[in-house]
């Protein structure tokens, strides 16, 4: 298979570079992501010329990278005091030069590694000949000058000769990406990062901001005034002199991939890893900011009401098929549409299945411009920084959510917690078969379970996933704190009546344990039935996994599976 790589020589002999949950410790190897960054930024300051930016485009495009790096030695750390701008205010110590001034020092420290051999491979299994984007590429490689502090220099460049097996002496290892059993977990970059860092670094706005003050101070008269309200108009603050440029978004990339340097991680090397064909594997999550505890048995309260403020605040109105799930006509849309789902705290040994957040699928058919157009109003405020969405549950009070943007959230708000690939996978939230069982269970047990195992094969298809070579039907969750597929009632025996009669019984029916409330259905319907289940499949496949009648507002939400469950 043809390949090339993007090759960065550290010039200066180190890397600087800081990890994003330990500012005080150094990333090695460099990260995926970092490399795509500097690529943006190179691009973004040479102009953004056409081809260049849908060469990276189609980068972002590709699958994670191989990474060939060699070790390194961490360089003790070093704390060092930067000045920070001058304050006008009096204190006890006062600057000599200048006594109405102030300056107070700020610990940093810069973490940097040497590496035993300066140049790192980033190499992708795709002919980026055949492709016709390599020559812009190698003109952004040619522009970049560092990754990660500006003191850590390289030198970038495209190769396309093939990777001899010499090069990976016992100092240089290959570190491949691993959705099992992974060694570390590297940032990179995902279809959309292009925009959204464009978006991040604020650069039309500043140069507007620029652009403007200059024609305001350089002007008289009419022209001053009319510049003047152009300003107001566009930043929504009066003119004067101490404003500042508008301040860019701290560009991060959240998205996390398992890497490893050996083959022996559960996957069989070159095995292929299959993605469903409707939704995006890049989940948007939504993290909880407030509202009450609740379970993941009130999903429906939820994904119903977040799909409603995405219909009211679709900036695209009336909203298009793929968020609303209908035609123009009104009929229910048949291409994928978004699925809003909920993500609860299951699979651990202390798991309670509370949830603690929302998310939502989006289709992959939609290009990225579409989807940032359709929900930017919902997501981000005007000043282009994700805001807080309220949700209204009724009886449940409210929530409040918001575009989960840390750099190590909680584990049940990560992407791949969600969409790793995985070749056993198991509902969270019940299937809704898409049709009524002909057998009956209280009178044929075995041929109820393959009816309904064939129409969650079916289901499977629907949802442009493999046939799955195993399924187990229950009505019990394969992940610990997910409740049972339905509520099951009792019948309770009460008090014998006051006459005494002991033949007359009062009965009432109560709750028997917690479980999933029915999913919505058509007014004078019924209720469709609603199982858990378990699918094997011959390879491993990509997720998001989203199953059943009930899929686009988050039932038959599933997770990937590490083993099977084990009845003592």
């Amino acid at each position: 298979m043809a390949s090339f790589s993007i090759n960065l020589d550290y010039i200066t002999g180190r890397s600087v570079a800081a990890q994003v949950s330990d500012r005080d410790a150094a990333e090695w190897p460099p990260h995926p992501g970092r490399v795509f960054m500097a690529l943006a930024a190179a691009c973004f300051e040479m102009g953004e010329a056409a081809d260049e930016v849908a060469a990276l485009e189609w980068l972002e495009s590709l699958p994670p990278p191989a990474i060939h790096a060699s070790g390194a030695d961490e360089r003790s750390r070093v704390a060092v005091y930067v000045p920070v701008n001058d304050k006008v205010t009096a204190t006890k110590s006062l600057l000599q030069s200048t006594p109405g001034l102030s300056r107070s020092k700020q610990e940093r420290s810069f973490p940097t590694v040497i590496p035993h051999h300066p140049v790192v491979r980033l190499v992708w299994d795709c002919d980026a000949v055949a492709s016709g984007h390599l020559e812009a590429l190698s003109r952004v490689c040619g522009a970049v000058i560092r990754v990660g502090h500006s003191s850590s220099l390289v030198r970038a460049w495209i190769s396309t000769d093939p990777i001899h097996p010499e090069v990976l002496t016992a100092d240089v290892a290959c570190w491949r990406p691993r959705n099992l059993k992974s060694q570390i977990r590297l940032r990179v970059a995902r279809q959309g990062e292009l925009v959204r860092l464009r978006v991040a670094c604020k650069a039309d706005r500043i140069n507007r901001f620029a652009e403007l003050v200059e024609q305001i101070e350089t002007t008289k008269g009419k022209k001053k005034n009319e510049a003047k309200a152009k300003f107001e108009t566009e930043f929504g603050v009066s003119y004067r002199n101490s404003l500042r440029p508008p301040e860019t978004t701290p560009p991060v990339i959240g998205t996390w991939q398992g890497y490893s340097n050996s083959d022996d991680d559960g996957e069989q090397e070159g095995s292929v890893i299959v993605e469903g064909q409707h939704f995006d594997s890049k989940l948007l999550i939504l993290s909880k900011m407030d509202g009450r505890s609740l379970g993941v048995e009130d999903t429906l309260a939820l994904t119903s009401r977040l799909r409603d403020a995405a219909m009211v605040h679709c900036t695209i109105q009336p909203p298009p098929t793929w968020l609303s799930g209908h035609d123009r006509d009104g009929s229910a849309a048949s291409e994928p549409h978004v699925a809003f789902l909920a993500l609860p705290y299951v699979g651990g040994p202390y798991a309670d299945g509370h949830l603690m957040g929302l998310a939502l699928a989006l289709p992959r058919s939609v290009p990225p411009e579409e989807r940032g157009q359709a929900l930017s109003q919902l997501l981000v405020g005007e000043d282009g920084r994700p805001h807080n969405i309220e949700l209204k549950l009724g009886r449940l009070g409210e929530w409040t959510v918001r575009l989960e943007e840390r750099d190590e959230p909680p584990k049940s708000l990560r992407n791949e917690m969600w969409v790793g690939s995985s070749r056993s996978w198991a509902s969270v939230t019940p299937v809704v078969l898409d049709r009524f069982p002909k057998t009956s269970l209280a009178t044929d047990r075995k041929g109820w379970h393959d009816e309904v195992t064939k129409t969650v094969a079916l289901s499977c298809e629907r949802a442009g996933l493999p046939q799955p070579t195993e399924i187990d039907i229950d009505t019990t969750s394969w992940h610990e704190g997910s409740p049972r597929a339905v509520r099951k009632n009792r019948t309770s025996r009460s008090q014998r009546d006051s006459a005494g009669d002991s033949s007359s019984m009062n009965f009432a029916s109560g709750p028997l344990g917690n479980g999933f409330p029915p999913c919505l259905s058509r007014p004078g319907k019924p209720s469709r039935p609603q199982v858990h289940i378990r699918l094997e499949f011959s390879q491993s496949v990509l997720g998001p996994v989203i199953l059943g009648a009930g899929r686009f507002l988050g039932y038959g939400f599933c997770k990937p599976l590490k083993e099977k469950r084990r009845f003592s």
